[in-house]
């Protein structure tokens, strides 16, 4: 999508390969968000994370009948993890990693040095047997909003436009519902899940 605009209760929306006319539009760009919903401009600001896959020394201590999926309030930050699953290596990655807010089109998406310390600091420190070899660093965005809760709401001047933000990182682990309220939003422009903690004006209000 190039973009999209009003077109008196409808939507019309353009694109590489033509123009498209629809009685409704949701818009659920991930990082590019504000760059599709005005009001969210600013507002949901893509960060740059990575994330490290480490070897244990042992690494039966680490499968899922052993150890969890923890998120964790070190004295270094919050950091969250995964058991070896499908991929060897504890997995691990910090909430906010170094405090990068990035432009989504141009962010580095090489991992460097300090990425990998940032997240051997606490994989020697709480979870010394798997400070083995690093088994694979990648980075990813997330998109955070000022409260880091989600957006799913249509715009306020234009109620046929759904906007769907689930931000933070842990969006799309909630995706089948999302799926599910965006669907009865775009069809129906209601849902019956309470949405009064995602809605915009709360992010017009700070």
């Amino acid at each position: 999508m190039l973009g999209w605009e009003p077109s008196g209760d409808r939507v019309r929306v353009t694109t590489e390969r033509g123009r498209y006319e629809a009685g409704r539009l949701v818009v659920s760009a991930g990082a590019w968000i504000g760059q599709f919903a005005a009001p969210l401009a600013g507002a949901a600001v893509p960060e740059r994370q990575v994330l490290g896959w480490f070897q244990p020394n042992d690494p039966a201590l680490f499968r899922p009948d052993r150890f969890p999926v923890f998120n964790a309030l070190f004295e270094e930050g919050r950091y969250y993890g995964l058991p070896i699953w499908g991929m060897p290596g504890l997995k691990i990655g910090r909430y906010h990693h170094l405090d990068e807010t990035v432009d989504p089109e141009t962010m580095n998406r090489d991992c460097t040095p300090a990425d990998e310390a940032l997240l051997r600091t606490a994989i020697a420190r709480y979870f010394p047997r798997a400070n083995g070899p690093t088994m694979g660093l990648a980075p990813c965005m997330f998109t955070n909003t000022t409260d880091e809760h989600f957006v799913i709401d249509t715009l306020p001047d234009c109620p046929q436009v759904v906007v769907a933000s689930p931000c933070s990182g842990h969006g799309y682990k909630f995706c089948s519902v999302i799926g599910e309220i965006l669907a009865d939003l775009a069809t129906t422009g209601k849902s019956a899940s309470d949405l009064s903690l995602f809605r915009l004006a709360r992010l017009r209000a700070t």
